[in-house]
């Protein structure tokens, strides 16, 4: 089971709005050193978009949860997201390859069709028949409120 600390910042009836807590690996990224993750992080901004998760639990405003998934649907996940698309270009490239007798240029098209018709798949896919599946779940509660966010 995967778990991640998260903050409630707003009820809405039976959904919640929560935080993620920001957890590092090192603390290199705070001191402008380190790896390759920070470096991209810093480029892109600490940005966290908040999460809805619907719950029957009475959760307040500044409780802090547990979330949980489990391991076999975050593996399942990551191979939507990334095994298919990267699957679908190498197939793409190949039958170009076999297609257009070695055209550089019409293969790279075709590689580059398969790696986004690999993408618009994999989205759909997590959208429709696997979006109860990779949510994650609450799994406790510490009602003590934090000033953290």
């Amino acid at each position: 089971m995967i778990k991640e600390q998260a903050i409630v910042t707003r009820t809405r009836g039976k959904h919640v709005e929560i935080q993620m807590q920001r957890q590092s690996a090192c603390n290199h990224c705070d001191l402008n050193r380190g790896c390759g993750t920070g470096a991209i992080g810093r480029l892109l901004g600490h940005r966290s978009k908040p999460l809805i998760i619907e719950t029957s639990l009475p959760l307040k405003m500044g409780d802090q949860v547990v979330l949980g998934m489990p391991d076999s649907s975050f593996l399942r996940a990551s191979l939507l997201i990334y095994g298919v698309p990267l699957f679908a270009l190498v197939c793409s490239a190949t039958l170009g390859q076999w297609l257009f007798n070695g055209s550089q240029s019409l293969v790279l098209v075709s590689a580059l069709a398969g790696f986004v018709a690999g993408l618009g798949f994999s989205a759909k896919q997590a959208k429709s028949r696997f979006s109860t599946e990779f949510s994650p779940r609450i799994l406790a509660i510490n009602s003590e409120p934090t000033d953290s966010f």
